[in-house]
């Protein structure tokens, strides 16, 4: 071994260790892609410290040549790998990608290859000699192509790394630039070195210098981690992050020196040249924040008078190390003037609105979560309260009678959870003071306090309801009433039928008798009405269409001649109609079939006689017609003798409507009208 060089060696080693060091801790603390490239550095590094020193202590040639070999994996690969390094610093995403990383490394992982395989193609060293016979001497290595393009490529590298680094220096503050300067340092180090060597301006012969330079770069590197966390801040992060913050953040030391201060800050009058002053002397014009920053206190709103006038949340922030030691404080101050000017305009709308809501007559309540969180006045005296605190912050179900509590439930969610507003519906509820009340109640979804919350409009039904009970009941006094009236003229017109049945027993007179019967058939019909009305719900109107089947059918039993020999044909709708108009027109009906059952089918011939009952529109069709004899062409309905023909136009008079006969086959009576009475009572 020649001890000459064994000094050199020994330092490259210890380099070589250290920066093996610095790559285990590196690879520990990782949190970016910056750390990746910093511990490729660091092993690229390693392998260039470990292969210089080694052959330092080499005796054969054939070592020294292989450990020559070992630190070319450094030599090719560190300024590329330095590059990266600044460029994931420097916040160059967009150049980090994969492809632009395998192009940046072609080249010298192709140097790499090279330099194992140099015995084959001799273009890395066209030939390797000793300095002198003695074991252990220093090698000339007689540089070729490839040697001489990989000085070139990695000058390029590390010259582009070093002007990217220059622009991050002159825009950093003066916090972050002892940080960048050495990684510029650690960059621009071996690319003097490097000069020096491929000019051939060492002058101890065959000794390569480089490898110190790296052993330099690692020792810069190490004060950066240890003493400047350069793994720990980026400048470029810290430009966009810091400078560009719409808050302003003020940086002070364990000494209340102020360290940075971003472009808000000046907000509250300082800026990045009041750097170096006491927390004391910035704010001696805000004596608000002053006695905040001094004080225990970690956030407060303050308003701050002259000369800024402004309202601001001030946050203060502890700084400490990675060994948890006290560095510093953070001053953060936000412009919350917008924000109080919303306030003071919400405050307004909420005296307003509680203004209102008390003037109201309808309690008004809000519930967030069921519980109430406000109620206007009307609501104490509705619930039976003296004030707002004995209802405040209580269930709302607590109120409900327990008939309507799953009702209340159901509602709420719809409201409270689903946001849908609830029509008002009538519940019940049990005040304070134990009274049960009627009430109508509303829900509608609303935001109080930025939360979620349901307002409550209700009302107090409680008269309402007695007024309403008590009316129910008069109500349904005179529908008995009037149903004990319909029932006693339906038994007085019974009455009249059968005194008339019984005084026509004395008749001899064959026409006076039909004319007694003609009037107890008229009797009944009327009777059969005021019978169906007492009968109904509805004591007004009854339904016609049953009606004229019930008493066609009734007519035909008292009043057919041969029953099996004529064919009577019922069809009708059902159709409700007013009384005024169904008692006229049930006296037409029975006039019509009578007189179709008397005159149509004499000597017994057969025959058929057909009730029809329609609407037609906004009218009625009531259609009553046989085809029997007929009656004479010549006969004026309305001069006729005939007392039935004769009612039967008044009657069609009385109600508005239109008589049509018709001679053809037999006789047909169509009597269209309109229920006007229905339409008064409308």
């Amino acid at each position: 071994m020649n001890f000459q060089y064994s000094l050199y060696g020994t330092l490259l080693l210890i380099s070589a260790f250290l920066v093996l060091y610095l790559a285990i801790y590196s690879f520990k603390k990782r949190n970016s892609n910056m750390h990746i490239y910093f511990v490729l550095l660091m092993s690229s590094v390693f392998f260039w410290c470990l292969g210089a020193g080694m052959e330092f202590f080499s005796v054969e040639i054939w070592a020294k040549i292989f450990w020559t070999k070992i630190s070319y994996i450094g030599v090719a690969t560190a300024p590329t790998l330095w590059f990266l390094l600044v460029l994931s610093y420097a916040k160059y995403d967009k150049y980090l990608k994969k492809g632009y990383i395998i192009l940046l490394m072609t080249i010298p992982i192709m140097v790499v290859i090279a330099a194992f395989t140099n015995e084959w193609h001799r273009l890395l060293w066209l030939d390797i000699t000793p300095v002198s016979s003695l074991p252990g001497s220093l090698l000339i290595y007689e540089h070729g192509p490839i040697f001489w393009f990989d000085i070139v490529y990695s000058f390029l590298v590390i010259l582009s790394g070093i002007i990217i680094l220059l622009k991050l220096f002159i825009n950093a503050s003066s916090t972050y630039r002892p940080q960048i300067s050495i990684l510029l340092f650690s960059g621009l180090v071996p690319l003097i070195f490097s000069i020096i060597y491929a000019g051939g301006l060492v002058p101890v012969l065959g000794l390569d210098i480089t490898p110190f330079s790296i052993a330099i770069g690692g020792l810069l590197l190490a004060i950066s981690i240890f003493k400047f966390h350069f793994l720990n801040i980026m400048p470029i992060a810290h430009k966009i992050l810091f400078k560009n913050m719409i808050n302003g953040v003020m940086v002070f030391d364990i000494e209340n020196r102020l360290i940075e201060a971003n472009s808000s800050s000046e907000m509250i009058g300082i800026d990045d040249k009041s750097t170096g002053k006491s927390a004391k002397e910035l704010l001696y014009n805000l004596p608000e924040l002053k006695e905040f920053y001094f004080g225990s206190e970690s956030e407060l709103e303050i308003f701050l008078k002259e000369p800024v006038n402004l309202w601001i949340l001030a946050q203060k922030t502890p700084i400490y190390d990675d060994e948890k030691v006290l560095q510093g404080h953070l001053l953060i101050v936000q412009n919350i003037n917008p924000r109080k000017t919303v306030e003071k305009a919400l405050n307004y709308i909420e005296e307003r609105y509680k203004t209102l809501t008390d003037m109201s007559p309808d309690s008004i309540a809000v519930t967030i979560d069921k519980k109430i969180v406000f109620a206007n006045k009307s609501s104490l005296k509705l619930l039976g309260a003296k004030n707002t605190e004995e209802i405040m912050g209580k269930n709302i179900i607590d109120f409900i009678h327990p008939n309507f509590i799953e009702i209340a439930k159901k509602r709420h969610y719809e409201v409270y959870i689903k946001r849908n507003p609830q029509d008002f519906i009538e519940e019940k509820i049990i005040t304070l003071d134990g009274i049960t009340k009627d009430i109508e109640v509303g829900d509608v979804p609303i935001m109080y306090d930025n939360q979620p919350a349901v307002q409550l409009v209700v009302r107090d039904i409680t008269e309402r309801k007695k007024l309403e009970n008590s009316l129910k009941k008069s109500l349904k006094e005179k529908d008995l009433m009037m149903k004990e009236i319909h029932h006693r003229v339906k038994n007085n017109l019974m009455v009249i039928q059968s005194l008339l049945q019984l005084q026509s027993r004395y008749i001899k007179d064959k026409d006076a008798l039909n004319i007694f019967r003609e009037s107890q058939n008229r009797a009944k019909s009327m009777a059969l009405i005021h019978q169906r009305l007492y009968q109904s719900d509805d004591l007004k109107r009854i339904d016609f269409g049953e009606y004229a089947r019930s008493l066609s059918i009734d007519l035909f039993r008292s009043n057919a001649n041969s029953p099996e020999l004529i064919n009577l044909d019922i069809d009708v709708e059902k159709v409700m109609l007013d009384v005024n108009t169904a008692i006229p027109l049930g006296l037409i009906l029975n006039e019509l079939v009578t007189n179709s059952l008397k005159h149509a089918f004499p000597d017994g011939k057969s025959g058929k006689i057909s009730v029809k009952f329609h609407p037609d529109g906004s009218k009625f069709n009531l259609t009553v017609s046989d085809n029997g004899a007929g009656i004479p062409e010549n006969l004026d309905d309305e001069k006729s003798d005939s007392l039935g023909l004769r009612l039967v136009n008044s009657l069609c008079e009385q109600i508005g409507a239109d008589l049509n006969i018709n001679n053809k086959n037999g006789t047909t009576f169509e009597i269209k009208f309109e229920d006007v009475y229905s339409k008064t009572t409308a």
